[in-house]
């Protein structure tokens, strides 16, 4: 009868609990159970916890969503449920003996009320939604026992390796026996720190801790893993399942609008919004290929979230990460002041420069470089810049700060800065007010008079409007000849409102210059005003 009735329980709860939560086997003629249970924590739950060696320090607070399960082992014994109740055991990696042995008292309770009936769905029940109450622990919990044991196991362990690692260096130089009483001082070390107290208050502890022992349940264990950070445990597990109850549920992509797997989709913290994994690689891909990899954000109209490098990972191609990846290195040692990259193509190697030094020195490919104009080290001797550079550091120089201006002349030299403002300058001015020779290149300025102009230089005849060279022999045919772009263009620019298809301005070159006058024409027109500049 009990047999079948064991039967019927565990087919039951199978049917409830999926495998994670309910197992069970079957061992010398009994079977052992194995329960999950996870306990339901309201909202804004935390934990609190401080070293409580230290008094003035006040505790922590974290908030959490869920806690590590309890694990309930059971044994039915064969006379159950009719006679005896299940021989069970209770673990926690959280919960100190103190609260799991109340909870063993609780369980042993709820047989005694329902004893002779199948208990196991009952505990169940209680552990599940009770265990708060029971512990009076409703709105948080207190690990201060846990943290403080925890620190005091790092600090010996710390110590110990101090005075390990002092041991070897004695032992190097020391005689063999020398070093065997090292080690031996070292183990001694290693003890417990009570054996350095009076023999009395050792005693009363031991005394004191063993009579604790005994006053909890046998079948509470604490799963307490010596060296493990109580904290960081607990923060691992929620966001574990965070990650294990999100894959479960169902969401409504806010790209694409249908409604997905959590596993199939991704959540943006700590904004939480949700988007299906193909939209988010799509939107992934076009930023990475367009070179924008720092503060990748959330999709959602004005949410400042950013993507992390796991998600991205998780999505993308392993090439396309890895390009990823070297953009936002590079993004980020760009952002280094200390950090400039070794000129040489081949090397590319990202080098740390010293304060106040304008030499770096590649340790890679050995190369010395100035950190201003990358080009081999050359001591206090300026930098060389092209016509660009040139063009733009002017520009930069004249409308700089008077702290900048500092620094262009640090790294250029400010000599150098002035004359180089000075020159280019004149070149400007050159440029707007003058034209070149088309034979020899000189620079020429016209003050006034027609258009065709005698280089002071060559000789040359041109044409001031088109930079044309002029035919010796009759100059002015270029402005007689229909079909020059010139054409009737001789004082182009001299008269005010000219307009070029009015009759009025036509010329009668045949009138106005003979023959005996072309004749001349070696010499300077007395129409034609011309300034040198010296260039």
């Amino acid at each position: 009868m009990d047999n079948e009735q064991q039967k019927d329980e565990l087919i039951a709860l199978e049917s409830i609990y999926n495998q994670e939560e309910f197992s069970y086997r079957k061992e010398n003629e009994l079977y052992e159970v194995t329960l999950k249970i996870f306990i339901s924590l309201p909202e804004k739950y935390f934990f609190i916890y401080k070293d409580n060696r230290k008094s003035d320090q006040r505790p922590e607070k974290v908030y959490i969503s869920h806690v590590p399960p309890l694990t309930l082992l059971i044994t039915l014994p064969l006379d159950y449920p009719s006679t005896s109740p299940p021989q069970f055991t209770l673990r926690s990696s959280w919960l100190n003996p103190s609260s799991i042995s109340k909870l063993c008292k609780e369980l042993d309770q709820l047989w005694e009320s329902n004893k002779g009936q199948e208990i196991l769905f009952t505990w169940i029940g209680f552990l599940q939604s009770e265990t708060l109450e029971c512990l009076n622990i409703q709105e948080c919990f207190n690990i201060d026992h846990v943290y403080t044991f925890y620190k005091k196991t790092l600090e010996k362990a710390q110590k110990a390796q101090e005075l390990a690692s002092e041991g070897e260096k004695k032992s190097a130089n020391q005689s063999s026996q020398s070093s065997r009483e090292s080690e031996k001082k070292v183990q001694d070390a290693l003890t417990v720190d009570s054996h350095q107290k009076d023999k009395k208050t050792s005693m009363r502890k031991k005394f004191r801790k063993a009579k604790n022992r005994r006053q909890y349940d046998q079948r509470a264990i604490a799963d307490i893993i010596v060296g493990r950070n109580p904290v960081q445990m607990l923060i691992d597990y929620n966001e574990l399942r965070n990650q294990i109850e999100f894959r479960k549920n169902f969401y409504s992509c806010k790209i694409c609008f249908t409604d997905k797997l959590g596993e199939h989709s991704t959540q943006f913290l700590p904004c939480t919004h949700v988007f299906c994994k193909e939209c988010i690689m799509g939107y992934f891909e076009s930023k990475i290929k367009d070179g924008t990899v720092t503060n990748i954000l959330c999709p959602e109209e004005k949410c400042k979230s950013e993507a992390t490098p796991g998600q991205i990972k998780d999505l993308v191609s392993p090439e396309l990460f890895s390009k990823y990846d070297s953009i936002l290195l590079s993004a980020t040692l760009d952002t280094m002041t200390d950090i400039i990259y070794c000129p040489r193509k081949s090397c590319q190697y990202p080098v740390s420069r010293e304060p106040n030094e304008i030499m770096a020195n590649c340790p890679v490919c050995q190369y010395a470089f100035c950190i201003f104009c990358k080009a081999v080290y050359h001591g206090i001797e300026p930098c060389k810049v092209n016509t660009v550079e040139k063009k733009n550091l002017v520009k930069e120089y004249q409308e700089a700060t008077d702290e900048r201006k500092a620094e262009l002349e640090q790294r250029y030299g400010k000599k150098q800065l002035q004359v180089l403002v000075e020159n280019t300058m004149s070149e400007n001015w050159i440029h707007r007010n003058s034209q070149s020779c088309p034979h020899c290149n000189a620079a020429i300025e016209k003050s006034d008079g027609c258009n065709k102009m005698v280089c002071w230089k060559c000789n040359t005849f041109f044409c001031w409007t088109c930079n044309t060279k002029l035919n010796r022999e009759d100059p002015y045919l270029h402005y007689r000849d229909p079909h020059s772009r010139c054409f009737n263009k001789l004082y182009h620019g001299l008269l005010p409102d000219e307009e070029d298809d009015d009759d009025d301005d036509f010329i009668d070159f045949d009138f106005a210059i003979s023959d005996e006058e072309d004749e001349d024409d070696d010499d300077f027109d007395e129409n034609d005003v011309l300034f040198v500049l010296n260039y």
